[in-house]
């Protein structure tokens, strides 16, 4: 059995504020990078946004450090991503451009790096992606499993005779809203055997995903295996390593990429999913070396595996993410969120009637900032909303200074 994870590291998160950031670098990003180079038989991917890298290279270097030294001894391969974390599929095409761009920019600069996959933020995806995708040299993206499964039967969610299967995010959020403890408790047991249920019946094998005009590997990212392998390592009663073991029995003799974890890194040593239970680094490094003891499981970068094993089966994945049912709504129907696009827009408005320039770089670097999901998505708080104003209101106020000098 083949097996991998990709911890997402992003210091412009949505919960945390600016002043954090130390911390979230010295409990989380240091010792879990340190504690996985260190970990024999283990490999492991990592998704750095670019903005994030900016900041570790500036002000943070031994990161960037243990990250060179982790790429060298072939334990870690990062993925690209878009600079500041965007939704892809609510962008122009010109802006995802722009967005893998200078990401790239960074990888070049900070770590001499290319990577040829690719985290898209929220795993939010859509059909263009594969041809733009392949222009830039990436051969696979990690994709949100209930997405594709709903895509494969369903291709029109509208359809009111449809029925769209609730991915594992939207038992979630029900069982978070639930405030009787009565109700919680039957909703707990409820998920775990949704949880179990479908890590016992997943199936791995990466897909070649059909898009507009060309095709792109997607590895499959099941929400429950990353649940599960949690709540393993929170090493709960009714749910703990033994419980990983008995799911991945289920996958004995198959050659499909077990994605144990894909999700952020910060869940390791800063915050976590439960109040007080709090999971480090070695508690990570332990349950991975058990996993890989017996080589029972092996784990292996992605790019690697790929190498052996080519997809078998072409597919089709429609327009969504891995938010609840697969909706983009989280990022476009908050009022604040439509104030946004408009200033956005009305910035894209003035680059398209701008000559090539300095200025004119500095400005789209200001739109990619205002661009980032995390100031839209989920639970921001207000600090990290208003960076992604403030960015958007200065990009218009130079935009359209810079107009108004070429018509001079």
């Amino acid at each position: 059995m083949y097996g991998t994870l990709i911890l997402h590291a992003n210091l412009q998160y949505a919960e945390i504020p600016k002043s954090e950031i130390p911390n979230v670098v010295n409990n989380s990003y240091i010792p879990v990078i340190s504690e996985l180079i260190d970990k024999p038989k283990v490999q492991v991917a990592f998704n750095f946004t670019g903005v994030t890298l900016e900041i570790l290279s500036n002000e943070y270097h031994e990161v960037i450090d243990l990250l060179k030294e982790g790429i060298k001894k072939k334990k870690f391969e990062l993925t690209g991503c878009g600079y500041s974390h965007p939704i892809f599929p609510l962008l122009p095409i010109n802006d995802i451009k722009k967005q893998i761009e200078y990401n790239e920019a960074v990888l070049k600069d900070v770590l001499n790096y290319k990577p040829t996959g690719f985290w898209l933020p929220e795993l939010a995806y859509d059909p263009t992606l594969p041809r733009i995708l392949k222009e830039y040299g990436y051969s696979y993206i990690f994709i949100d499993d209930d997405l594709y499964s709903n895509s494969e039967e369903l291709k029109n969610i509208a359809n009111p005779y449809n029925y769209l299967k609730p991915n594992l995010e939207a038992y979630i959020s029900e069982f978070l809203k639930t405030k009787s403890l009565v109700k919680k408790i039957f909703k707990f047991f409820k998920i775990k055997k949704e949880i179990l249920n479908r890590c016992k019946m997943q199936d791995f094998y990466p897909i070649e995903l059909k898009g507009v005009g060309d095709t792109i590997t997607g590895i499959r990212a099941p929400r429950a295996w990353f649940v599960l392998t949690y709540s393993a390592l929170m090493n709960y009663p009714t749910i703990n390593i033994n419980t990983i073991k008995k799911m991945l029995s289920y996958q004995k003799n198959k050659n499909g990429l077990i994605v144990l974890y894909a999700m952020d890194l910060e869940f390791f040593g800063y915050r976590s999913y439960v109040e007080g239970h709090l999971v480090d680094h070695k508690d990570l490094g332990n349950m991975l070396s058990k996993l890989v003891k017996n080589d029972e499981l092996k784990l292996i970068l992605p790019s690697d595996y790929l190498q052996k094993f080519k997809p078998k089966k072409l597919g089709y994945m429609r327009t969504g993410s891995w938010a609840p049912y697969g909706s983009l709504d989280i990022w476009t129907q908050d009022e604040d969120n439509k104030k946004l696009e408009r200033l956005c827009n009305d910035v894209r408005i003035y680059l398209n009637h701008l000559p090539p320039s300095e200025e004119k770089e500095k400005i789209w670097k200001l739109l990619l900032l205002a661009e980032n999901s995390d100031g839209r998505g989920w639970d921001p708080i207000p600090e990290r909303r208003l960076d992604c104003f403030s960015y958007a209101v200065e990009a218009l106020n130079r935009a359209k200074k810079e107009y108004e000098n070429t018509l001079l």
